[in-house]
């Protein structure tokens, strides 16, 4: 008989160095007597999660989103897998194999509630809700027309849907949305970015200030406490159907998308959001098509392999554009800062 258990050693594998295993994921960055990582439970594009070591401790904890955990939960996140994957994944990696009978963990280790709510159908946005804040009166559309033309802004705005929200105090929140190939919100992503044309992080996105609306909405009764709300998509997805033959250009974030958008509008540009949407179920949409791949700076060596992995989905191409156009001193450099520089030398006059 198949024995119904896995077997791990759960207690060792909760006792690898947190840092090491976030190492595996990306760069790690000396903060005080802590490392700080980019968060995997959040749209994350400066460090935020604190890796925590010290005697008897053990931990991660994200001071944006206030999410956290055991290693064991950081891998569940930054794979976005189950306790039984992030397990797996841990043994294999640092040769914890099998645990001792009273450390095994069952297959069916979660409650009945989350299996239930794993089971339940995706909910996704009512489109007329998203539609309500479609507006170029927000803090990126204030930035971009200082480098480009104002209907060349609006067009953006009306491909992407881009629009405007009002969150602590600011009523210019830029959000993005994720619209799906049947036209479906499965997300919002809302973002502020700093308007003031005299700061040298004009156009930057502001630390701290992202976050997803299904969650925000749910919590402030705007959509059902029970609802399901974990469908994923890329950034722009909405645009394939009416655009079957266009070259893609596939960046990280929804900035990326827009801004390569306004420079190089022969290419369809969609963003992946975050790297847990940098897998084939979610590229699926792009499968056959010709397909130019932009990662950031310091994402190439991920991308790239990652990308190499799914060559029988697209005809795929890596450019390394951003590491040789980076200054030295800019470690994150992205093709949005690469376009945004060179607009800076010749700012656009309405």
């Amino acid at each position: 008989m198949t024995n119904q258990f896995t077997h791990y050693n759960t207690e060792r594998l909760r006792s690898i160095p947190i840092t090491r295993v976030a190492s595996q994921f990306g760069e790690l960055k000396k903060h005080g007597s802590t490392f700080m990582a980019l968060c995997p439970w959040h749209d994350d594009h400066h460090p935020s999660l604190s890796l925590v070591e010290k005697t008897g401790q053990n931990y991660c904890h994200c001071f944006s989103c206030g999410q956290g955990g055991d290693t064991i939960r950081y891998v569940e996140a930054a794979m976005n897998t189950d306790f039984i994957g992030a397990c797996e994944w841990l043994s294999k990696q640092y040769g914890i194999l099998t645990s001792s009978d009273k450390a095994f963990v069952p297959t069916s280790h979660r409650n009945t509630e989350q299996q239930a709510n794993d089971n339940k159908p995706l909910d996704y946005i009512p489109t007329e809700m998203m539609e309500e804040l479609v507006s170029v009166e927000n803090s990126l559309c204030h930035c971009l027309l200082h480098w480009f033309h104002p209907e060349a802004v609006k067009w953006v705005v009306e491909e992407y849907r881009l629009g405007c929200y009002t969150m602590s105090q600011r009523d210019d929140v830029t959000i993005f949305p994720d619209i799906d190939r049947q036209g479906r919100v499965c997300d919002i992503k809302v973002q502020c970015y700093d308007v003031d044309p005299q700061s040298p992080k004009f156009g930057r996105s502001i630390k701290g200030r992202c976050y997803m609306l299904a969650k925000i909405w749910q919590r402030d009764g705007k959509l059902p406490l029970h609802g399901n709300y974990k469908a994923k998509c890329l950034f722009g997805e909405h645009l394939l159907p009416q655009n079957p033959a266009r070259t893609i250009a596939l960046v990280e974030s929804p900035k990326n998308a827009v801004v390569g958008a306004l420079e190089y509008p022969q290419m369809l540009w969609l963003a992946v959001g975050n790297k847990t949407t940098l897998q084939r179920k979610y590229l699926e949409p792009l499968r056959n098509r010709d397909v130019i791949v932009i990662p950031d700076r310091d994402a190439i060596p991920d991308w790239t392999k990652t990308i190499n992995q799914m060559k029988d989905l697209a005809n795929f191409t890596v450019s390394d554009f951003c590491l040789r156009v980076a200054p030295d001193d800019q470690p994150k450099y992205d093709i949005a800062d690469y376009i945004i520089d060179q607009h800076r030398r010749t700012p656009q006059i309405p």
